[in-house]
C-alpha cells in the first residue's frame, strides 16, 4: 500500500476533532497520528488517545533530538509531530490522519507534498462564534482564536478538498470527509 496521509484543517471550534474521531471509529485502516503537547489535559482528554501531553523539557528535547517533523507553538504551549509516529502508522499499513491548524499544514506539506489537505469551514461566522462560546475558556482566549479566524478562513483556496461543516449537520460533513479519504 502507498503511503497515503490526510490534513485535516480548519479554524478553532469548526468541528475538527469531532469528524476526526468518527472517522476513525467507522473505518478501520484510518490511523490519526497523535499529537505532542505542553498544554495540561482537559476534562475527558486521555494521554496517547487526544494527544501525547508532556513536559515542555521533554518537547524540546524532541525538537533537539530531530523527532518532530513539525511543531509550533500557540497559546504558550508547543504543539508538534513525530516522524517516527508516522512511520509507524504507514508500516502498518493504515492511512494516516493529522488534525492540524493552518500552520501545522504548512509545515507538513514542506515533509509530505504528497499529502491532501482538507479544510473544514463553518456554515455561518455566528455558527462558528456560538461553537467556540460553548468551550470553557476566558474571554481574553476566545478574543484570541476569534481573532485567527478570518485569517485562517482566508487559506481554504490553498486545499485540496474544502467541506462545510453546517450547524447541526455534522454527520454530512463527516461523509463527504470519509469519501475524500475512502476515494484515493
Amino acid at each position: 500500500m502507498q503511503n497515503k496521509l490526510f490534513l485535516l484543517s480548519g479554524p478553532f471550534g469548526v468541528g475538527k476533532t469531532t469528524i476526526a474521531q468518527a472517522l476513525l471509529k467507522q473505518l478501520p485502516n484510518l490511523e490519526r497520528l497523535v499529537t505532542y503537547t505542553t498544554r495540561p489535559p482537559r476534562p475527558n482528554e486521555m494521554s496517547g488517545v487526544d494527544y501525547h501531553f508532556i513536559s515542555r523539557e521533554d518537547f524540546e528535547e524532541k525538537i533537539k533530538n530531530n523527532e518532530m517533523f513539525e511543531y509550533d507553538e500557540h497559546y504558550g504551549n508547543l504543539y508538534g509531530n513525530s516522524r517516527r509516529d508516522l512511520e509507524e502508522i504507514w508500516h502498518d499499513e493504515k492511512i494516516a490522519l493529522m488534525v492540524l491548524d493552518v500552520n501545522g499544514v504548512k509545515t507538513a506539506k514542506k515533509y509530505f507534498p504528497e499529502a491532501k489537505t482538507i479544510f473544514l469551514l463553518p456554515d455561518t461566522l455566528p455558527n462558528l462564534e456560538g461553537r467556540i462560546r460553548n468551550r470553557p475558556m476566558t474571554e481574553d482566549a476566545f478574543r484570541k482564536r476569534w481573532a485567527m479566524v478570518h485569517p485562517e478562513l482566508a487559506e481554504a483556496d490553498q486545499y485540496d478538498f474544502q467541506v462545510v461543516n453546517k450547524e447541526n449537520q455534522l454527520d454530512e460533513a463527516m461523509q463527504a470527509v470519509r469519501t475524500i479519504i475512502t476515494g484515493i
